[in-house]
């Protein structure tokens, strides 16, 4: 399988392309409608879809999916939430673009347009802690699908995070806790929350620690 090279405009190279290279190169690699591609996103879930448009400034990605059944469905995907990359068939002869009335370069414009919107929206949170709006805003530098739910944030819609907001706070939506994604997805989140505390903690003693009284010679 080959797998898109970032830091070439429109190369294919063997090998893996991983999230942290892709989040800072990406914006000069050249996805070929047509093409047939397979990503892995952050959770490891793995979706093959035929290549529709790709939005540099955004990194915004939009599949056609047939995996699911007979209708095919639309996905966008934010390369930011992917781990890897891999194009699994180039576009052949026999291709068609994609149409539906409206071009598919519109399509994914509007779409942007509403998703930041909502973006936007579920940032403000009037009646929560300055360390829960960090927290919130921690969470959506690694995934995509966070809200906010009243005081609590709702994670991919199968984990809520309660105050104070620790890795011992983490709660499944429901109280559905044995579903295998909901339980990977808590475990995750647990992981990135951990993560976070143990950071701020090392940057608070850092700051409380007593300057060297020395003078200097």
């Amino acid at each position: 399988m080959t797998a898109f090279d970032a830091t070439t405009t429109g190369s294919l190279t063997e090998g893996d392309a991983h999230q942290n290279d892709a989040a800072a190169s990406d914006t000069n690699v050249v996805f070929p409608t047509g093409s047939v591609i397979e990503c892995q996103t952050a959770l490891s879930t793995r979706i093959t879809g035929q290549v529709l448009s790709y939005d540099h400034p955004t990194r915004l990605l939009l599949i056609k999916d047939t995996s699911s059944g007979t209708k095919p469905l639309l996905r966008l995907l934010n390369l930011a939430l992917v781990k890897q990359v891999s194009c699994v068939r180039d576009r052949t002869p026999e291709y068609v673009p994609y149409s539906s009335g409206v071009s598919t370069q519109q399509q994914v414009h509007e779409r942007i347009r509403k998703a930041e919107a909502r973006k936007q929206a579920s940032l403000l949170q009037a009646d929560v802690s300055i360390e829960g709006q960090r927290i919130f805003l921690y969470l959506r530098k690694t995934l995509d699908d966070v809200k906010w739910q009243d005081d609590s944030i709702s994670v991919l819609d199968r984990v809520l995070v309660r105050p104070p907001y620790t890795s011992d706070s983490v709660e499944s939506i429901g109280g559905d806790s044995t579903n295998a994604a909901v339980l990977q997805a808590k475990e995750h989140v647990r992981k990135i929350l951990a993560k976070y505390h143990t950071v701020h903690q090392a940057r608070s003693s850092n700051d409380d620690a007593p300057a060297d009284p020395t003078p200097s010679r």
